[in-house]
């Protein structure tokens, strides 16, 4: 169907041109199709993705993290302790002042 109505768009690009110019005119439509085609990609179709879980989501920073040996394809599994919780850094950077006798 999108095959179909590239066609046709090309086909009437190519007689409008030759209206108005002759043939010189679907010279030039044909080249501007020609250029369209080359340099604008074509759309993509990126669907969607839906996940539903049936539970809430792990908390790393809270319970740490557990994987076993065929998750992560080595000979061992890894566990990861929990961090403990820091206050946010917050503030503003102080600047030093230049002295009046190095200017």
């Amino acid at each position: 169907m999108r095959d179909a109505y590239l066609a046709e768009r090309n086909r009437s690009m190519r007689d409008r041109g030759r209206q108005i110019g002759g043939v010189p005119g679907a010279m030039v439509a044909g080249l501007m199709i020609a250029l369209r085609d080359i340099y604008e990609t074509p759309k993509r179709d990126n669907g969607s993705v839906v996940v539903d879980s049936p539970a809430q989501p792990h908390d790393v920073d809270r319970d740490g993290l557990e994987l076993s040996a065929d998750e992560i394809g080595a000979d061992a599994g890894i566990t990861i302790a929990a961090q403990a919780h820091r206050a946010p850094i917050v503030g503003r950077a102080r600047r030093r002042r230049r002295s009046r006798s190095s200017r």
